[in-house]
């Protein structure tokens, strides 16, 4: 996968705040009009922005926009990582290829995984991405509870779109983050066959829980990504 060009945002933006190009105390530029002249979406002048308040250079108020808190970060390091937001880049370029969409019973070894009940009902869709080159980068399940089951027909048409966006914006349910595992794992032999890799060869397996605010799980997701292809990156961002 190419560089987040968030990074490259959240870079310039920072710079001219040294700079004093944006005063403290002083509005930043809209996020449209970030958008128009970066000549990029809205998720990645979010991403950017999001970056940009983890190193303590400004604060966002909602009804206020984004305003201008110190020229420079503090001491000390802390990890910043914006996972919704380049999950949700992710999903605008590499748009999901769905392969099946299921009811099923998840067993007890599957359930741990999940983090849900074993023997629980959900509903699962299957689906691959795809590189540049046209090689699969990843095979993913994500697993909603059946009651979104009225999701089905928007993630057909709207590949670009996370399957928990599409959650939210039908139903409501507003989820505020995303828990992460990565382990390395040998690719099985029936998902292996899928992304054009010999079975049992090195990958990277990613499972995900995404939670609303009172902290319930909204879906859960396991991917696989053959070696190689995914590449995975946090900032370290110093503060005091």
């Amino acid at each position: 996968m190419t560089a987040i060009r968030y990074t490259k945002v959240s870079e310039i933006l920072a710079r001219r705040i040294a700079d004093g190009r944006y005063p403290l105390g002083a509005l930043m530029p809209t996020e449209k009009e970030l958008m128009v002249e970066f000549d990029t979406s809205r998720h990645t002048v979010r991403a950017a922005l999001r970056q940009l308040q983890d190193a303590g250079l400004v604060v966002r108020r909602r009804g206020s926009g984004t305003i201008v808190k110190a020229k420079k970060a503090g001491a000390g390091f802390n990890q910043s990582l914006t996972s919704l937001e380049d999950l949700i880049y992710l999903a605008a370029t590499t748009p999901r290829q769905l392969h099946t969409v299921k009811q099923v019973v998840v067993d007890v070894d599957l359930a741990q995984i999940l983090g849900v009940g074993g023997g629980t009902r959900w509903l699962r869709f299957s689906s691959t991405r795809h590189g540049e080159d046209g090689n699969p980068i990843v095979w993913t399940d994500v697993y909603v509870d059946p009651q979104y089951s009225g999701i089905k027909k928007v993630v057909q048409e709207t590949p670009d779109r996370l399957i928990s966006e599409l959650i939210e914006e039908k139903y409501g349910r507003r989820i505020v983050s995303v828990e992460q595992d990565i382990t390395a794992c040998a690719m099985p032999s029936s998902i292996a066959k899928i992304l054009k890799v010999e079975p049992d060869t090195p990958g990277l397996f990613i499972r995900r829980q995404y939670r609303d605010a009172a902290r319930d799980l909204v879906a859960a997701s396991v991917s696989y990504h053959p070696a190689g292809r995914y590449t995975f990156s946090t900032t370290l961002i110093r503060q005091a």
